[in-house]
């Protein structure tokens, strides 16, 4: 198309050229033969051109300009299907625990268990102001073993009272009389020696044959029923044993041998207090009435002890290796009679004048020209002090 417009640019100059001729007055001669094609001129620039076809040939494109202001967010599309799921990732550290929902409706109530075997039924409990042997309960056998030689009956309380709270060592007649239901160790287990005034001729006797409330823990020394008080392995060269209970009824082993202890938690009215800090020596101006004030001054209300009264108190703590000052107890025999040997309801305060037990009434130091003498409580049980010694008093409520 280019070769066309070119050819069409020369005829055109050849043209223009003749008719100035004209003007100067030639004719006009018969056109020459075409002289040979002039070779071809440089390329002008590019210029706009059509084609057939209506089109519009675009140049080549000018340097690209700067970006102009980003446009506004257009509209979030619809989300595409969901892609596949990847591999799952590690696990994180667990939260913190969510506040408790409310609790859920109570469940139906199940069906009723089996019944288990019955236990081993315990002693019936005393009426409301019942004390004393009337009044018997057995604790139990402690789950411990000890020899019968303790260091004194005190020693044998406490560790009833560790095992069981408020529980003291039985006397056999006091465990009897709770008719427990529990069976004795085939070993057997430590247990006092019961005694009661005899009825025939009203003496002083020991037992373990029965269970009566006119009987009460014996507390004499006695080498082959309680150990010497459960102090002693030997008694001059004979060995000692105490009382102990089995399946078989009460028998007697020897002290060194192992054994529990059975333990009563009978309530008894009378109350150990304690030890006088002050010493005192058995002879005093004010008589008993003011070995009582000393008791009364350091445990209100209290008194001083009589060995029936101490010894059903169940004390668990030791008095000293030297005794502390007592009154002996006695009973009803014609014109009564002193012991410190059974501690049974029927034995109360012994207040008569005895130089060799109570200093005639801890009042006097010589009964003619003998020494007096009168009781006190030791850690082997009770006996006699000369009365110019000093020591604590016994207190009980």
């Amino acid at each position: 198309m280019l070769r066309l417009l070119a050819v069409a640019s020369i005829l055109f100059a050849a043209c223009s050229n003749h008719a100035g001729g004209d003007d100067e007055g030639g004719i006009e001669g018969p056109a020459g033969p075409a002289g040979p094609q002039g070779p071809q001129g440089p390329q002008g620039p590019p210029g706009e051109v059509t084609v057939l076809d209506g089109g519009v040939i675009q140049g080549p494109p000018g340097p690209q300009g700067p970006a102009g202001p980003a446009g506004a967010t257009g509209a979030v599309g619809p989300a595409g299907p969901m892609g596949p799921m990847g591999a799952a990732g590690a696990t994180g550290a667990a939260g913190a625990a969510g506040p408790a929902g409310p609790a859920g409706a109570t469940g139906p109530a199940g069906p009723p268990g089996s019944m288990g075997p019955q236990g081993v039924p315990g002693s019936q409990g005393p009426g409301g102001a019942v004390t004393g042997e009337a009044a018997s309960r057995f604790a139990g056998f402690t789950p411990g073993t000890y020899t019968g030689v303790a260091g004194g009956r005190e020693v044998m309380h406490a560790r009833c009272a560790a095992a069981f709270t408020g529980s003291h060592l039985c006397h056999t007649s006091e465990y009897e009389l709770a008719n427990s239901a529990t069976v004795p160790p085939a070993s057997g287990a430590w247990l006092d020696m019961s005694g009661g005034i005899e009825a025939y001729n009203g003496f002083v006797g020991a037992s373990n044959e029965i269970g009566n409330v006119d009987l009460g823990r014996y507390t004499g020394q006695l080498y082959s029923a309680n150990c010497n008080n459960w102090s002693e392995a030997m008694s001059g060269s004979t060995a000692t044993s105490g009382s102990t209970i089995r399946p078989d009824g009460v028998t007697s082993q020897l002290c060194t041998t192992s054994h529990a202890l059975a333990c009563c938690s009978t309530p008894y009215a009378e109350t150990f207090r304690g030890l006088t800090s002050t010493s005192v020596t058995g002879v005093r101006p004010g008589g008993r009435a003011e070995m009582h004030q000393l008791c009364g001054a350091q445990f209100p209300g209290s008194h001083m002890c009589h060995t029936a009264e101490y010894q059903r108190a169940n004390p668990t703590s030791s008095p000293p290796a030297g005794g502390a000052w007592i009154d002996i107890s006695g009973f009803l025999k014609q014109s009564g009679s002193p012991t410190s040997e059974i501690a049974t309801q029927h034995a109360g305060r012994y207040s008569g004048q005895l130089y060799s037990a109570n200093c005639n009434s801890w009042t006097a130091a010589l009964s003619g020209s003998t020494a007096t003498s009168g009781s006190i409580i030791t850690p082997s049980g009770a006996t006699s002090a000369v009365c110019t010694t000093s020591r604590p008093v016994a207190c009980c409520q």
